[in-house]
């Protein structure tokens, strides 16, 4: 009577072993699938988390650039050379500051004056830093007894400020967000 029970059964138990095994298939499939999706979240959380904080950097170095134009363009309100001076050195000191604190983003740049402990991966010449320290190199120098070649570094100046802008928005990225924004919205 068993064995009859049995054989009556075997086909209805090959379904429930075809079913499970379906449902098993959908469930590893899912968990891939999910499993993946997430770690392209914290990949791109982690991207955000770097990106805010270079953001928060270069607006730092925004503020003391447009300081350094702005000292350029009014040279004539400093009397003295040594004012003018010690104003500039205020704003090479602010310079100075931010490309230091830009290592911790930016950590081997072709104009780097300390050398490494350890012989850096090759660069390319357009690093972030390196616009940071031309700017620097061009304004060290200045001297308000001669008009001429501040207004010749103020031009120059804006067109280094708008080369390391658009290096820093390509560090960014800010059409990749708003892909991944709309990728999952």
């Amino acid at each position: 009577m068993l064995k009859q029970l049995g054989d009556f059964l075997a086909p209805a138990s090959l379904q429930f072993d075809l079913a499970a095994a379906m449902v098993a298939l959908v469930a590893l499939v899912f968990s891939i699938w999910s499993f993946r999706h997430q770690r392209r979240i914290s990949i791109e959380t982690l991207r955000i988390q770097r990106d805010n904080d270079v953001i928060k950097w270069t607006d730092g170095v925004i503020e003391t650039l447009v300081g350094i134009e702005f000292l350029l363009r009014n040279r004539a309100r400093y009397s003295d050379a040594q004012d003018f001076s010690a104003k500039r050195d205020d704003f090479l000191a602010a310079l100075s500051a931010v490309i230091d604190q830009g290592r911790l983003y930016f950590p081997n740049f072709a104009r780097d004056v300390i050398e490494p402990a350890e012989q850096p991966p090759p660069q390319s010449s357009d690093a972030v830093l390196d616009h940071l320290v031309d700017i620097y190199d061009l304004v060290k120098d200045l001297d308000s007894r001669h008009p001429e070649t501040i207004e010749k570094a103020r031009r120059l100046l804006l067109l280094r400020k708008r080369a390391f802008m658009a290096r820093a928005q390509s560090e960014v990225e800010p059409q990749r967000r708003l892909r991944f924004l709309k990728a999952y919205s």
